[in-house]
């Protein structure tokens, strides 16, 4: 019912739809190489829920996107919560082989977020209240792909997003029943991206991986 709730906000709506369209045409339009399927373990760590989902473009690009829906705890009254539903498209430059070795990337994000009571470093200043609103940001972020196995990779990354926010602003009354509003305010944010991934390639038959000889190359589907 939650999801229902996020998505039905139109700007949620049209980003995530814009999103998957821009994926899709990367691997139709682009003729892409290779799927690649990931999983933020240091995300989880947070209980969230996520997966990211990549296509490569050309020998050492590759573009993605990355979803992660935490809607616990779902009590209304509960105090200590951290809600939210993230979507970032990223793109990733790779200096040695694609999938494997360093690269360097970029990505953009938005988050519809329900924190509150909560010292967490993302949302500074909630210890004593309840915000809900958006925040999007830009961010940048290096790291490093190791092959573990025939169509398997762990990647390390770690980076930094700037952002603004814009939310309204709750405390609990005294008898503890309802959610009195304070106001709104806005803020600008730095956050740290990090990441330890978990990957799976699927490999997509194309002219033009053929061309690039990218099977051979990396050795996925061997």
């Amino acid at each position: 019912m939650l999801a229902y709730v996020y998505m039905k906000r139109t700007f949620i709506g049209r980003l995530f739809f814009i999103t998957i369209l821009l994926v899709l045409f990367a691997v139709s339009g682009a003729k892409a190489q290779e799927l690649t399927i990931s999983n933020n373990l240091l995300y989880d760590a947070t209980l969230t829920p996520n997966l990211n989902m990549g296509v490569q473009v050309s020998p050492k690009w590759s573009v993605g996107v990355t979803g992660g829906f935490r809607h616990w705890p779902i009590g209304n009254l509960t105090k200590t919560k951290w809600r939210h539903l993230l979507i970032a498209p990223e793109v990733r430059h790779w200096t040695d082989s694609l999938q494997i070795g360093h690269f360097f990337g970029m990505n953009a994000m938005y988050s519809h977020f329900n924190a509150g009571y909560s010292d967490f470093v993302i949302y500074k200043g909630v210890k004593d209240e309840r915000r809900q609103g958006d925040l999007v940001g830009l961010g940048a972020f290096y790291g490093y792909s190791w092959r573990l196995g025939k169509r398997w990779t762990l990647e390390a990354q770690c980076g930094l997003a700037v952002g603004y926010a814009w939310y309204d602003r709750f405390v609990m009354n005294s008898q503890g029943d309802d959610w009195d509003p304070i106001g709104d305010d806005k803020s600008v944010f730095v956050l740290p991206q990090l990441g330890l991934n978990i990957v799976y390639h699927i490999p997509l038959k194309s002219k033009e991986s053929r061309r690039y000889g990218l099977t051979k190359q990396y050795n996925i589907n061997q």
